[in-house]
């Protein structure tokens, strides 16, 4: 299959997570064709296998476990179309109910994805515009409002402005607001994981528009998730729907939402004024809780109370740990010298991986490396432009050995510059907590060394040691700018005033004649 194998296993991802829905929603959740989909959930089933089970094969395996065979068409029989709609018209009526019923009637015809495809094509060509149906706990449709709120700093600094975040759950209408700064991957993440935890379960569907937080890139039949965004779907086991452009009755309820929420939340807040993002969440918290408290005009109760009737009862359980945000890069080639570059820092892998590509996923704190679904390294995050964390166990045995032996020859030339070198190059190589950038920073003493000379680096070494300096930045700037020289030329200078006695001055023997 020409798909990519993270697409492949989103797809079965998405089909365990709910057996029973069409290849055609799997498809528009992610931008497949509907016949791809169906064929790799025929090689699915054909598998007999679980999702654990599949979820642990490594690439090759999946390929392997997952070999699809060409399926012969034929001619199947089409119900009326018309009977069809009016029996959809019917309260609690589904479309899957309806095809059941039809099918054993009818046991050569349609499958139900050719089913919902031609009820679709049916009612498109009758021109009609209907009302969409929302099933208790299916969807949560999320959006941005266009109106902003202004965040004015106590400094008297330029003010900000917060973007206001909106998920509405599409049965009770249940709404959740808050203000995020931007509408990049990491707000649009945090405020959909506060989101699931105000409504304290999972919908089946989260419906939003094609922002780049959400949708990363938009072809004609094909989509992709942002990556970060696809990582917290899995966490939670909930599946993305994103609009068609320019189509905004897809995501009616997320645009209604807005508008109530600009009218009955921004409108109220046009006068407040607010030094920090937590003051202005704190007022939207109370005026959200009075939104879903509001008796409904045309019909009983509020949007609290049939949230609490329709759709909590539906939504799935929350998983037992918050989703932690994380970015991925897919395809970063491994150098020569088994380092991958991030950030513009290094990190290293298992040396047999050198050349071949690897997928990235990293936060503030860690980044992770896997090969074909397989973590093959994980490191702590370096804050340093050039920095580097390798890992001895990543290393062939050969570059261990110069590794192990590298110190003591420092050692060695150290001891023989003089007593003060001694003392910089041993806390360099045995003092740091980090001894990789320790052996850096004792080769490029030793440089400076061959560069100005020994008997000139001692004197660096012993001056910069009474000061209690030994970092390699302040190590060069001494010698570049001779801090040195001129700490010892003053010195004698000193000495030499304090050495000399002039004639005309009084010694102490006069105050006792």
């Amino acid at each position: 299959m020409r798909i990519p194998i993270h697409l492949q296993r989103e797809i079965s991802r998405l089909y365990f997570h709910t057996p029973e829905q069409s290849s055609r929603a799997i498809s528009r959740s992610i931008g497949v064709a509907a016949n791809t989909v169906s064929r790799l959930v025929d090689a699915i089933k054909k598998s007999n296998k679980s999702s654990e089970e599949l979820n642990e094969l490594d690439d090759d395996a999946w390929q392997v476990a997952l070999s699809l065979t060409q399926r012969t068409r034929t001619t199947k029989e089409n119900p009326d179309w018309a009977h069809i709609h009016q029996e959809m018209l019917r309260p609690e009526a589904t479309r899957e109910q309806l095809w059941r019923e039809w099918k054993e009637n009818n046991p050569n015809g349609i499958g139900y994805s050719q089913f919902t495809a031609g009820y679709r094509k049916w009612i498109g060509a009758q021109r009609l515009v209907m009302r969409q149906i929302h099933r208790p706990g299916d969807k949560m449709f999320t959006d941005f409002a266009g109106q902003t709120i202004e965040i004015r700093s106590m400094s008297g600094e330029a003010s900000r402005y917060a973007q206001l975040f909106v998920a509405v759950m599409g049965c009770s209408n249940y709404t959740y607001l808050e203000a995020v700064w931007q509408q990049t991957s990491e707000c649009w993440v945090s405020a959909q994981t506060n989101a699931l935890e105000f409504f304290g379960g999972i919908p089946n569907w989260i419906v939003s528009d094609n922002l780049k937080a959400a949708v990363s890139r938009r072809e004609r039949d094909r989509i992709t998730i942002n990556p970060a965004y696809s990582e917290f779907l899995r966490h939670y086991g909930a599946a993305s729907l994103p609009t068609k452009p320019k189509s905004p009755k897809q995501n009616a309820k997320a645009e209604a939402g807005v508008q109530i929420a600009q009218r009955w939340v921004l409108f109220a807040l046009r006068d407040r004024i607010f030094f920090s993002l937590e003051e202005a969440n704190q007022e939207i918290r109370r005026l959200n809780i009075a939104l879903n408290e509001r008796p409904f005009k045309k019909m009983e109760g509020c949007r609290k109370s049939r949230f609490e009737a329709l759709d909590l009862p539906a939504l799935r359980p929350l998983s037992e740990t918050r989703y932690v945000y994380a970015n991925w890069r897919y395809a970063v080639r491994v150098g020569d010298d088994y380092l991958i570059e991030h950030q513009k820092s290094f990190y290293s892998v298992p040396w047999r991986y050198r050349g071949e590509t690897v997928d990235v996923r990293f936060n503030d704190r860690m980044i992770e490396v896997f090969r074909k679904n397989v973590r093959i390294a994980i490191h702590a995050i370096i804050n340093e432009i050039g920095g580097l964390s390798r890992i001895e166990d990543h290393m062939p045995a050969a570059h261990r050995n110069v590794l192990e032996g590298e110190p003591l020859a420092l050692l060695r030339w150290a001891k023989s510059v003089g007593e003060n070198a001694e003392r910089m190059i041993t806390y360099h190589l045995t003092e740091r907590h980090d001894p990789t950038n320790g052996i850096r920073a004792a080769r490029k003493m030793r440089e400076i060394s061959k560069l100005y000379g020994e008997e000139r680096f001692e004197a660096v070494c012993t001056y910069a040691l009474s000061l209690n300096i030994t970092a390699l930045r302040s190590i060069e700037s001494i010698i570049k700018n001779d801090a040195d020289l001129r700490a010892r030329h003053i010195g004698a200078l000193s000495q030499t005033i304090n050495r000399t006695v002039h004639s005309d001055v009084r010694g102490p023997n006069y105050f006792g004649e």
